[in-house]
């Protein structure tokens, strides 16, 4: 595990209070622990999950941790025109499989490199057949187990948070199936390391909520950072530098966050969280950065919008005016509209740059 972790977290740096969450508590359905989940999920939509008080837990977490490895074996040695040839195949709308990569010069990835496993293409029934590509096909294993312990936590948190909002059993549940069509995805991330002590622009990936149920992030070095909640935030461009909190990575824990579409299931009741990558603080800096990221999304042709329930909601005049699209076409949108943000951001940046390969 050392190899996970080649430098400690700073001491200096400011950090998120996040919440710390039982999965064993939420298994034996502890009304307490359900309450300070639902509350959580209500403020700021981010915490950490424990995974080693439950098997369940400890499973994800075992697989997360090889799923890392599999991305420090490849990512580093094979050539850039082999990673690129991992595209998803025409028609694939949501960003749930494929390689990516972000700006590249002198053939390494100057910010970010990815790849991502559809959990469609090796569970559910996908009109196209998925394969993965020569360099991954050892870890396929690895790849189906993460994919399938992700999914099982997933709907725990989703389980617990339709009993709390009164919502009958199966409401959030039944739509995040691990055979369903959904744009489901295991992602695993390398941000390479930086000898550089200052630079003008440190940040990697810049703020933003994701387009999805729930995601759940093993990281292993700091680069993680979300908003101090009494910000509250107008936006995303209007966050005070000063409100930035870092999340320190805890062994043995998940990060947690709800996506927007939770959001739209309650009308605003359980928040997105807001948040943002940057370079690893202090010593890390140097270290490359991993992170294995699994998330659920609702199945592709669920309608979005709001579910009914005495502790959600009615849409207001100017919402039930608003049209109504499926997951895969609200989920494309999101994407789409982030991405467009990412190649402005390294458009207006120094030195010669590849702009990212679009899925679409």
């Amino acid at each position: 595990m050392d190899d996970l972790y080649p430098v400690p977290f700073p001491n200096d740096m400011p950090i998120a209070d996040l919440e710390k969450i039982s999965l064993y508590k939420l298994l034996n359905d502890d009304e307490d622990e359900a309450q300070r989940l639902f509350k959580v999920c209500k403020e700021t939509g981010f915490f950490y999950l424990d995974m080693m008080d439950h098997p369940k837990g400890k499973q994800m977490w075992e697989d997360a941790c090889t799923a890392c490895r599999a991305g420090q074996d490849v990512l580093p040695r094979v050539p850039m025109q082999e990673k690129k040839l991992f595209k998803a195949p025409a028609g694939v709308r949501v960003l749930d499989r494929g390689y990516q990569t972000g700006a590249v010069k002198d053939g390494q990835p100057r910010d970010s490199e990815m790849f991502m496993i559809p959990q469609t293409g090796i569970f559910g029934k996908d009109s196209t057949p998925f394969q993965l590509p020569p360099w991954l096909v050892q870890h396929e294993s690895r790849f189906k187990a993460a994919v399938k312990t992700g999914n099982t936590v997933a709907n725990i948190v989703l389980g617990v948070l339709e009993q709390e909002l009164q919502l009958p059993p199966g409401t959030f549940t039944s739509l995040h199936r691990l055979t369903d069509s959904s744009g489901d995805f295991l992602r695993v991330l390398r941000y390479p390391g930086s000898d550089t002590p200052e630079e003008v622009d440190p940040l990697r990936f810049p703020a933003h909520k994701d387009a999805v149920s729930v995601a759940i992030l093993f990281t292993w070095l700091g680069g993680l950072q979300v908003v101090e909640p009494r910000a509250a935030p107008a936006g995303v461009t209007s966050v005070p530098e000063d409100c930035w909190r870092w999340v320190k990575p805890m062994p043995g824990s998940a990060v947690v966050n709800l996506g927007d579409a939770m959001e739209v299931f309650t009308n605003g009741v359980l928040k997105s969280g807001l948040h943002r990558v940057t370079k690893a603080p202090g010593q890390q800096r140097v270290h490359d950065k991993y992170s294995v990221l699994v998330v659920a999304r609702p199945e592709d042709q669920t309608p979005m919008k709001a579910f009914k329930s005495p502790q959600i909601p009615d849409d207001s005049p100017e919402q039930a005016q608003t049209e109504v699209f499926t997951s895969i076409e609200w989920g494309h949108n999101k994407i789409k509209a982030l991405q467009d943000t990412i190649d402005k951001i390294q458009s207006e940046r120094r030195g010669k740059t590849d702009n990212l390969e679009r899925s679409w």
